[in-house]
């Protein structure tokens, strides 16, 4: 005979009783009596230093503290330890079993979660593309990042022009071109996933330089900044970072749960920081085969990204290092270099 703690399982009131066992059945008496079968009672795991826990049929319970009362009632319930449970009382087990978890999530982080990107990426439809194009642009607009254009319609035409040459005979989705004044942006071109590409006046400036002129190496530099971006919109790079950011949430939160927003979210922006530099050399790398299908010359591409070197050189050497772990971008000379390195390979 042991001391108990009943509860019927109907309200929170605690029941002292003396629990016994008889005849194939469990008897409480106190301040309730009650019976139960052996054959319809379940005995939770044990752990150490915390009560046993008996599970009766009607949906009640009732938590002891008696070790030796433990071990008979485990004796008379047949109660076995599960499989896990003896494994993770041995040592050695227990680390393989870590080692064995440890691998299975790095196989899932570094391929799993990539290749069941590319799976569903590939099943994102059409329209999706377009709402989120449009939505994102809309969001851009509406916070006045983007500003009518101060070029003239002349340029903007020859812009136009220069995206008719760089793009393929038959694109995925329907492109356009916006020139947009945006000075928050500074020098930059976008690619949304509905087929619209925003270059902002900045770049054009920058590209042409303190003479303003639109020769044919500012051209062709503009050429390879096009070219960058209809890479992403033709390979589908929105979509594809959509899905691995989501698959890789979700594998955060099932490993962190809610333990800490920052532990849970840090690996999927790591994660996501690595997956756009790979998606940025994979721009690179389709601007270089169309530019050279086109006889465009990718070295005044190469200058551009040269020249944003030369501005990133103007910081300390510490804070660009600092800047380069957080950066979604790879290194501009880093991506020069690869461009006049696939150039000096084509022309051998």
């Amino acid at each position: 005979m042991s001391t108990a703690h009943y509860f019927d399982g109907r309200s929170a009131r605690l029941h002292l009783v003396e629990l016994a066992t008889d005849d194939g059945s469990i008897h409480l008496t106190g301040t309730t009596s009650r019976s139960y079968s052996m054959a319809s009672t379940r005995l939770a795991e044990p752990f150490r230093h915390a009560p046993a826990v008996l599970y009766f049929a009607d949906g009640s319970h009732a938590e002891m503290q008696d070790p030796a009362m433990l071990a008979q009632l485990a004796a008379a319930l047949g109660y076995r330890k599960p499989w896990v449970v003896r494994w993770q009382e041995h040592t050695a087990a227990a680390l393989t079993a870590l080692v064995l978890l440890v691998l299975l999530i790095a196989s899932g982080w570094y391929w799993g979660i990539p290749a069941a990107a590319e799976h569903l990426a590939s099943r994102v439809p059409p329209s999706a593309d377009r709402a989120l194009g449009e939505n994102a642009l809309a969001l851009m607009q509406r916070q006045g990042l983007l500003k009518p254009s101060r070029l003239s319609d002349d340029r903007i035409a020859a812009l136009e022009a220069i995206l008719q040459r760089v793009q393929p005979a038959s694109p995925r989705i329907g492109l356009r071109l916006r020139v947009q004044a945006a000075p928050q942006l500074g020098p930059n071109a976008l690619a949304f996933p509905d087929g619209t590409i925003v270059l902002t006046d900045e770049m054009v400036r920058l590209v042409m330089g303190k003479d303003n002129d639109f020769d044919a190496r500012a051209a062709a530099a503009l050429a390879g900044v096009l070219a960058h971006e209809v890479g992403h919109i033709q390979q589908r790079h929105s979509a594809r970072t959509l899905t691995r950011s989501s698959l890789t949430a979700a594998l955060s939160a099932t490993l962190f749960g809610d333990f800490s927003a920052v532990a849970a979210g840090l690996p999927a922006v790591l994660s996501n920081m690595a997956y756009s530099r790979e998606m940025e050399l994979a721009a690179d790398d389709y601007a270089a085969r169309t530019l050279r299908a086109r006889d465009i010359p990718l070295a005044p591409l190469a200058d551009l990204f040269d020249h944003l070197e030369e501005q990133d050189d103007k910081l300390p050497a510490f804070l660009r290092q600092t800047i380069s772990y957080g950066s979604s971008h790879p290194d501009a000379g880093e991506r020069s270099a690869r461009l006049r390195d696939a150039d000096g390979a084509a022309s051998r």
